[in-house]
């Protein structure tokens, strides 16, 4: 029994030592990016002299960071979207109207999971040429939706299985179609997923760096990985501009969460319930 507790406690320490590091580095990132150089290097863990927006003001135009903003928004955006929707569809027909087949397309797209990305990136980059697509973000848009479709189909599958069939059948008896039942009763119960899907998609596709990489070559289509990469070298010594730019690139993530923290926490439960 002591044992027991001993791995407890081992466990809860280090997880708060973990959130209590992470917390520091935010807040010095945070209090970083109101500073001059002058000020960061002459008192690095104390407060700016005067709390200014002028690091994310030369950060959103002088260094382009807000271009590279709304590029990878929309390329998070769609592919986070198409991900849902297709993958919404898909997911319904496997776990509610079964067909032969079906277990081993599920189980297809349950390999994928195990395909890592990098693996598939050179003859990704080739399709994207012979398309005429590359240096475009249609090409990570493609790339997001395709990648992120095996764990949208795995994960609302399970979730999908697990509502009462009774609901369903219910509502077709009083006239419902298939189409009416999948978006009034389904989508609805299956909310929780799909928020927590889609947070952990968007995390994913606003912080990919290879892909774009690879696919985008003009610094009108850049991301802001992409972006903030390019600091090393031009904006190597504004360390003030450097962490404005970084918490440019937290506000998104942060927002979603706060949004979404109800259904996320919900899907999260639930599936650790169903397993």
């Amino acid at each position: 029994m002591k044992q027991k507790y001993a791995i407890v406690g081992v466990k809860y320490i280090f997880l708060w030592g973990y959130a209590l590091l992470s917390l520091c580095l935010f807040t010095w990132v945070l209090i970083s990016s109101f500073k001059t150089n002058r000020e960061i290097f002459r008192s690095p863990f104390g407060l700016p002299e005067a709390f200014s927006l002028d690091n994310y003001v030369r950060a959103w135009n002088s260094a382009s960071i807000g271009q590279y903003f709304w590029n990878s928004l929309i390329a998070a955006f769609f592919g986070v979207t198409l991900t849902l929707v297709f993958g919404a569809m898909t997911a319904y027909v496997i776990a509610r109207l079964p067909f032969r087949g079906s277990v081993w397309l599920w189980s297809l797209f349950a390999v994928g999971l195990a395909v890592p990305m990098q693996s598939l990136l050179m003859p990704t980059f080739m399709k994207m040429i012979n398309l005429g697509l590359r240096d475009s973000l249609l090409s990570l848009i493609i790339v997001y939706t395709v990648f992120g479709f095996p764990r949208a189909i795995f994960l609302l599958v399970g979730f999908m299985r697990s509502i009462p069939k009774e609901m369903e059948e219910a509502a077709i008896m009083d006239g419902c179609s298939y189409w009416k039942s999948f978006y009034k009763i389904i989508i609805p119960l299956s909310v929780p997923g799909m928020a927590t899907l889609a947070i952990l998609d968007f995390i994913g596709a606003w912080n990919e760096y290879i892909y774009a990489s690879v696919l985008i070559v003009s610094d009108t289509w850049r991301t802001l990985p992409l972006g903030l990469a390019n600091f090393r070298g031009e904006y190597s010594s504004e360390y003030g501009l450097i962490c404005a730019g970084i918490i440019i690139t937290m506000i998104p993530v942060v927002i979603i969460y706060i949004v979404f923290q109800e259904q996320i926490v919900k899907g999260l439960a639930a599936g650790s319930v169903k397993g």
